[in-house]
């Protein structure tokens, strides 16, 4: 078995992601409690994902702020099937992942994979490409890993 070899060193939690019915509530306790940053609430959108091997047409509301240096995302679903209605099904609302950026989303994916990890959800948004692994068991949440992919010049 080939050896793909992953720095962890260097890389840090860069994202605390939470998973709440209605984000817009949400955004007001965190804002007042912990005095966090106004929320940037991003439109609706609709990404086409992988979703555990099948794709899937979901809808999010996403809201960001930062606070101890590290991005505060909340995510409200409004429909699809992923792993934010899995965790809403089990009647759960609160803290779902920890992100880390990296440059190569899909060395993650083949690292993890090859460790008996799975990768059970995929898409992107942007130009940010991101990649949920099934930590759930091992940390007692989810592992996202995302890559900023820079736009290619066209050629003339």
């Amino acid at each position: 078995m080939e050896k793909i070899e992953i720095d962890f060193k260097n890389l840090k939690v860069e994202q605390l992601g939470f998973v709440y019915k209605d984000i817009e509530k949400q955004a007001k306790i965190f804002e007042e409690l912990f005095n966090i940053p106004k929320f940037a609430i991003l439109p609706e959108s609709t990404q086409v994902v992988k979703y555990r091997g099948k794709d899937s047409k979901v809808n999010t509301k996403i809201a960001l702020s930062r606070q101890f240096n590290t991005q505060i995302e909340l995510i409200q679903l409004i429909e699809g099937e992923s792993v934010y209605k899995e965790f809403l099904d089990q009647g759960r609302e609160g803290f779902h992942h920890i992100s880390l950026f990296v440059e190569d989303r899909d060395s993650y994916i083949e690292y993890f994979e090859k460790r008996g990890i799975e990768m059970i959800y995929l898409g992107s948004i942007g130009k940010q490409f991101w990649a949920y692994f099934d930590t759930e068991e091992i940390l007692g949440m989810l592992l996202e890993v995302q890559e900023t992919r820079k736009r290619r010049k066209k050629s003339t």
